[in-house]
């Protein structure tokens, strides 16, 4: 007998169960519960395994976390021997507001002002960027018909003339393509600080892992400390600007020659104006109220410059049109 009511009805469902074809057991509502628990199971599998995946694959290379060794750097190693200095820090911001990159292993070499940092986008920036200038080489062509045909055909409505102007650029569109053509490194980096200046000029190298590309760059003229000699601990408000492009400027600015904050801007390379709007959000990389600490460079040695450097000296493309 059972010992229960429960148990008797358990008893009875699997007598059920068993005296079912193999057609019916595999329709029943048993089977669909496994099923059910089964794939709920493999979901929650999938979903650690994708975070596991995005952990693992978004960390910079090893060759691009190290600090890059310039001429500057070697030279005053070798003048400083175990006084030589490198800070490093958190990043202020890791990723930019809009998602599209962001900054890892921040390092400062006071001796030679030179701040190192290693930027991380996606390769989907590039197809961003590659539909950006699709539509802008569109719309160019488009405003080019249109202003020939109302030329033209001074009398005609513009109602009129619309539908010939999509048809004649589907027409060039199919004729001549359009054809976007992005160097290896597409996008071009600065910093700005809180007094309104740029570093345009740094060094770089580069590599890619699974979808992401990364360069660590060293930018030079960096004076963090200005007239202090060391990292300064003083409280500044976060910038708050509605534009972007302002840097912070108001009562509580700094009233010394010491960096508080730093941005880091994202450019198209030949779509450069430091006054006008960014590839990418500005990214906050660096206040002066974060501490910097005392960064062991020992097992980071070298006694030759870093190859494969690239010198970068960002310009403003539309100036120079």
């Amino acid at each position: 007998m059972a010992e229960n009511y429960n148990d008797y009805g358990d008893y009875s469902e699997e007598l059920v169960y068993q005296s079912k074809s193999k057609l019916g057991k595999f329709f029943s509502f048993r089977t669909l519960k496994t099923v059910l628990k089964l794939l709920g199971v493999l979901l929650i599998l999938l979903v650690y395994g994708i975070l596991f995946f995005r952990l693992c694959s978004g960390s910079p290379p090893k060759s691009l976390t190290k600090l890059i060794w310039t001429e500057s750097m070697l030279s005053a190693y070798a003048e400083s021997g175990k006084e030589f200095v490198i800070y490093s820090q958190e990043p202020a911001e890791h990723v930019a507001e809009d998602g599209y990159f962001g900054v890892y292993d921040i390092r400062y070499i006071p001796a030679t002002e030179e701040l190192q940092l290693t930027v991380r986008y996606n390769n989907s920036s590039k197809e961003k960027l590659e539909e950006e200038l699709y539509e802008k080489e569109t719309e160019a062509r488009r405003a080019a018909i249109e202003a020939r045909l109302k030329e033209e055909n001074p009398e005609v409505p513009d109602a009129t003339l619309a539908p010939l102007i999509e048809a004649e650029l589907e027409e060039e569109l199919q004729e001549n393509p359009i054809v976007i053509s992005l160097s290896e490194q597409p996008f071009v980096f600065l910093l700005r600080d809180n007094y309104g200046r740029v570093y345009t000029s740094y060094r770089y190298i580069s590599d890619e892992k699974n979808v992401y590309q990364y360069l660590r760059i060293s930018f030079e003229g960096v004076d963090l400390f200005g007239d202090g000699k060391q990292p300064a601990s003083h409280e500044y408000p976060a910038p708050q600007v509605e534009n972007p492009a302002d840097i912070y400027k108001g009562a509580n600015e700094a009233k010394s020659s010491e960096i508080t904050h730093l941005y880091l801007d994202m450019y198209y390379e030949n779509d450069v104006d430091f006054n006008s709007e960014t590839f990418a959000y500005p990214l906050l990389v660096y206040r002066s109220t974060s501490e910097l600490e005392p960064y062991d460079y020992e097992k980071e040695l070298s006694s030759a410059v870093t190859a494969g450097l690239t010198h970068v000296e960002v310009k403003e493309t539309s100036k120079e049109n």
